[in-house]
């Protein structure tokens, strides 16, 4: 084998491997699912990883291997020109820092891109036609696409055979009771704190970080021993009718939460209507003797009450919608957040203050179910009292901390319309003396509310912020026309990780408040944690 040869292998090796990484990395991010991965093609980022930067050399390069009449090794150096192209350009990117996307190696994660490899190697020792293989190099992602799908029909026998040994086990444990935690926000910060209020009293057990999926919840159970477990309490997530369903056949809950239901996922569900039938799923599961809690300012949330079986309770701010726990009197305070707690039930009134050290308003909105359900267990006003002493700030949940001379609001765990609002209202509670920054790259699966949805935060942006700072394209114009320029807030875009570093550090400098919304690039968060 020639020298060139050498070269044409290892830079195609480099090229391949590349490709099929980021692939499955965006197959992972979504959860190998083709509604979430087909809503990702729908963005400016995910038109990219179909019509990428090596489109615009590869298809004349191409051409000219297929149609000039030459001979093999003149051929042979066009080849390597275009996979070198390749290598030069992942080069480049690490010299510039830019974010080179790669999954989280699973099992599952590597045993695909084995196969990948192992197929297009196969194909590539066989042809032995380098010509063939540059044209190999444009069905990548279909390749990895098909078997990712092979591998999801043969996981979901996993999964199935998973959840019935899950069920099988839990339903030994006769004095084990499972709470079920829906929403679409507030999941795992109502789990994380309710965890806390229970543990004052009862042995808890909880799922971990942001494990909500059916093959997650059942993977936990087989690990976890539940001897003299009091309670379990399962956040439960939902892409589409049903899911929740799959939840509750496994875990068998007696009480359920609903937080929250807003157009989150709107573009998997279709219909704001969808999205609802399946969050209300959990609530109709529960049976006659089991306890079902919701929103009652959330319209979506309180529609269909009068159909579940269990006994309800509800919590809110509003009192025209005569919740069981009314919220009030909320100050904020070095030590967190003090409320008013006001109980109706059966005609009587319990009126209760409470010292947290939650921050920020909507906590107490995850905290309220978590006190019905207390009080439904036998907490006693004084127990109540105390228990919420222990309850600490949910640590993924929008963290608040110091940056040179800046404040940040660090709200990047998740994002959904109501949580941005709310964060947007936070820049409120600082003086004038500051200077108010707005960094986001805004929702993701809103459907075809996304440009309204945008469009609404972007004026109530410019109402509070004096920059808004938009980091990725796909909603860079909903987001600038609603900013308008009535407030004359600056609109800046700054896709590239590097200048946004710059900004960032800029400001450390000087005195600003700072609200980070939705995810940010690692290089930013790196930064933070310095």
């Amino acid at each position: 084998m020639q020298i060139i040869d050498f070269a044409i292998v290892f830079f195609w090796f480099v090229s391949m491997s590349n490709e099929y990484l980021q692939f499955a990395y965006f197959w992972q991010l979504k959860e190998y699912r083709w509604d979430r991965f087909l809503d990702l093609l729908h963005t400016t980022e995910g038109k990219r990883i179909l019509f990428r930067y090596d489109f615009l050399y590869k298809i004349p390069l191409i051409l000219v291997i297929f149609f000039w009449d030459q001979k093999l090794a003149v051929l042979k150096w066009v080849i390597l020109l275009i996979f070198i192209l390749d290598f030069v350009y992942l080069i480049l990117k690490i010299i510039l820092k830019k974010p080179i996307k790669r999954p989280v190696f699973s099992l599952k994660i590597i045993l695909i891109l084995f196969v990948v490899i192992f197929v297009e190697s196969i194909f590539f020792l066989k042809t032995q036609d380098p010509r063939t293989v540059v044209v190999f190099s444009f069905l990548r992602f279909i390749l990895i696409t098909i078997i990712i799908n092979f591998f999801n029909v043969i996981t979901q026998f996993i999964k199935n055979y998973t959840a019935k040994l899950a069920k099988k086990k839990l339903a030994k444990y006769i004095n084990l009771t499972v709470i079920g935690i829906t929403g679409s926000y507030g999941k795992t910060s109502t789990k994380e704190i309710l965890t806390d209020l229970l543990s004052y009293k009862f042995k808890v057990v909880k799922t971990p970080k942001n494990v909500n999926t059916d093959f997650g919840i059942s993977k936990f159970i087989l690990q976890t021993n539940f001897k003299d477990i009091d309670f379990f309490v399962v956040e439960m997530g939902a892409y589409r009718v049903g899911d929740l369903l799959e939840h509750c056949n496994i875990v068998n809950p007696k009480i359920g939460i609903l937080t929250a239901i807003s157009p989150q996922h709107l573009s998997l569900f279709g219909s704001i209507e969808n999205i609802q039938k399946a969050k209300y799923e959990l609530l109709k599961y529960l049976p006659k003797n089991g306890l079902a809690i919701t929103n009652s300012d959330n319209k979506y949330c309180r529609e269909f009450l009068n159909e579940i079986k269990a006994k309800t309770m509800t919590f809110g701010f509003e009192e025209e919608f005569n919740p069981t726990c009314l919220i009030e009197g909320i100050e904020s305070n070095k030590e967190g957040i003090l409320f008013k707690f006001k109980k109706n039930l059966n005609g009587e009134e319990i009126h209760i203050e409470l010292q947290t050290k939650l921050f920020g308003e909507y906590n107490i909105l995850n905290l309220a179910p978590s006190l019905l359900v207390a009080n439904y267990l036998g907490f006693s006003l004084e127990e109540i009292r105390e228990a919420v002493k222990k309850v600490e700030n949910p640590k993924h949940a929008l963290q608040i901390y110091n940056y040179g001379k800046s404040i940040i609001i660090d709200d990047t765990y998740n994002s959904n319309p109501d949580g941005f609002r709310v964060a947007i209202n936070m820049l409120a509670n600082y003086s004038h003396e500051y200077q108010k920054i707005v960094i986001t790259r805004g929702i993701i699966e809103l459907g075809e509310l996304s440009n309204e949805i945008h469009e609404q935060i972007g004026g109530e942006i410019a109402f509070m912020a004096d920059e808004l700072v938009i980091i990725t394209p796909d909603f860079v114009e909903p987001l600038k026309k609603g900013a308008g320029t009535k407030y004359q807030t600056k609109v800046m875009i700054k896709t590239n990780s590097l200048e946004l570093l710059t900004y960032l550090k800029e400001h450390k400098k000087t005195k600003s408040v700072i609200l980070l919304e939705n995810r940010i690039p690692e290089i930013i968060r790196y930064e933070l944690k310095k």
